[in-house]
């Protein structure tokens, strides 16, 4: 229940109010648990919530590698929740009904557990290239005035304030069942954790306020053409999807837009059809950025890359941007050379090889630059703020969410991609195959997005939005050093844990420390 709990805080339902209780829950459900236990217990809820949460990842086309996609990464990404609550239950093995701490040491073990809960995401977000999705801050992306705290921190500050008020909120609950006659006996645990909320979104509402109006703005037409995975992966069926791309592209140019976006994977264009799309963008005077397969030849070697490509009326502008982190079993196959076997668990042909560097576009008559995202780049935290340099006055993230059909998947990737913006202070927009087509602005609300009136955010169109430009605020504390206050969680969680150890060691062996 516990873990279920949790996967309903985002999307779909989003019961954000969930997440503020799970974590202190998840204590209370081990503590007094010893060791492998203890651990058995923790990650039974955690792989609930990434089951649930998941649960898009059956919906894919190819059912061996959807059951297996689904079952390998919830197993692997439960294991890091799982983790934290044995190493916070094992402070508690005692039993939170005899727990008798003074305040100054509960105090201690929440501020402990929440910098353990974000050492867990940091690790989580690079190790084996990282899955930085759904971290427990996300779960607040609508909570504008706390998400504003992400602009310093990140989305793991957000992570932290949820896990140190729920474990805080655990404690009230225990103080006031052994003080039944004191109502005020919760007061003690909760009052840093509010008044740190409080000032928070204190803080947050006035930076919401105080976002300036800008007269730069960028019309921009996106294209969804909604076109199944299964056609994609069809052999012959690229005329068919380009002549889709072509019709949606010349309604969508009839609102007359500066830049014209087309999402990633949705048609190739070869050689033949070239002149056509090109002739396109000659003649309407608007640049088109858009997915599409690259390759590379050195002598009988080639390397494909998933990029994209700023088409404009002169012709592309170079360097295209290709994508730096890949998806396993989608973009590339773990181990293809050593276990063959592991390719029939994909249905992509081949893997493609990882770009290396970030690339910033130039529009066309406009003065600030655009920096591209692939697919679930937009998911991570440290890769974002790589891709926002000083110029940089947007954000643009094509994406292919065909393969998880119309289900939870398209809010959870824009939920994530909510807080990319908050953190480096620019406006983000999105092109999606199937949705969520939208635009995020600085402050991380989805202003608008393909679908909102007709309740179907999935289907095939077009859209026209006019997107302000630049770093309205300034350039934020997040975008100009990074995860310092992700590593110095880190750095509390490892110094903290193992000098309990060490203590514990000299405890059992005499050694006087205690």
């Amino acid at each position: 229940m516990a873990g279920l709990a949790l996967a309903m805080a985002f999307p779909e339902p989003r019961w954000f109010g969930l997440a503020w209780l799970v974590p202190g829950v998840w204590l209370a459900v081990v503590a007094g648990e010893r060791r492998w236990r203890l651990f058995g217990l923790a990650f039974v809820a955690a792989l609930v919530f990434r089951l649930v949460s998941l649960r898009f990842l059956l919906a894919m086309p190819h059912t061996a590698g959807a059951i297996s996609g689904w079952l390998a990464l919830s197993f692997y990404s439960a294991l890091y929740p799982a983790t934290w609550a044995w190493l916070c239950g094992g402070w508690l093995r005692d039993g939170l009904a005899k727990l008798e701490w003074p305040w100054f040491r509960r105090l201690g073990f929440g501020l402990f557990a929440a910098a353990a809960w974000v050492a867990l995401e940091m690790v989580q977000a690079r190790l084996l290239g990282g899955y930085p999705w759904n971290f427990l801050g996300v779960s607040q992306f609508e909570s504008l005035p706390l998400i504003q705290v992400a602009s310093i921190a990140g989305v793991y500050g957000v992570s932290f304030l949820v896990a140190w008020a729920s474990v805080s909120l655990l404690f009230a609950v225990l103080q006031i069942r052994r003080s039944p006659a004191n109502p005020w006996s919760w007061s003690a645990d909760l009052a840093l954790p509010l008044l740190a909320l409080g000032f928070v979104c204190g803080w947050g509402v006035f930076r919401v306020a105080s976002l300036p109006a800008t007269e730069n703005r960028l019309t921009v037409a996106l294209v969804q053409p909604s076109i199944p995975q299964q056609l994609i992966w069809q052999r012959g069926s690229g005329d068919e999807r380009l002549a889709k791309m072509l019709e949606l592209s010349r309604l969508a140019l009839a609102t007359k837009p500066d830049l014209l976006l087309w999402p990633e994977a949705c048609a190739p264009i070869t050689a033949e059809r070239w002149p056509e799309v090109f002739d396109m963008v000659k003649s309407s005077s608007v640049p088109l950025l858009f997915g599409a397969d690259d390759v590379e030849r050195d002598g009988e070697a080639e390397r494909f890359y998933n990029s994209a490509v700023l088409l404009t009326p002169d012709g592309p502008q170079l360097p295209s941007y290709r994508k730096r982190r890949l998806v396993m079993f989608g973009e590339y196959i773990p181990f293809e050379k050593a276990l063959p076997f592991m390719k029939y668990l994909s249905p992509i042909g081949g893997s493609f090889t990882a770009g290396t560097e970030p690339v910033q576009f130039t529009l066309p008559d406009v003065e600030e630059k655009l920096s591209p995202l692939i697919c679930f780049e937009d998911a991570f935290p440290h890769g974002g703020r790589e891709h926002v340099s000083r110029e940089t006055a947007l954000l643009v993230n094509l994406t292919n969410d065909g393969w998880f059909g119309a289900g939870p998947e398209q809010w959870q990737h824009a939920a994530n991609a909510v807080f990319r913006a908050v953190e480096n202070g620019v406006p983000l927009v999105r092109c999606a195959n199937n949705g969520l087509t939208c635009w995020i602005d600085p402050l991380g609300r989805v202003r608008q997005y393909f679908g909102q009136e007709s309740g179907n955010i999935y289907g095939a169109g077009f859209v026209s939005f006019e997107v302000p430009l630049g770093q309205a605020l300034g350039q934020t504390a997040y975008n100009r050093h990074g995860d310092l206050f992700g590593w110095a969680c880190l750095v509390v969680a490892v110094v903290v844990g193992a000098a309990r150890r060490l203590a514990k060691r000299g405890l059992h062996t005499g050694g006087g420390i205690g």
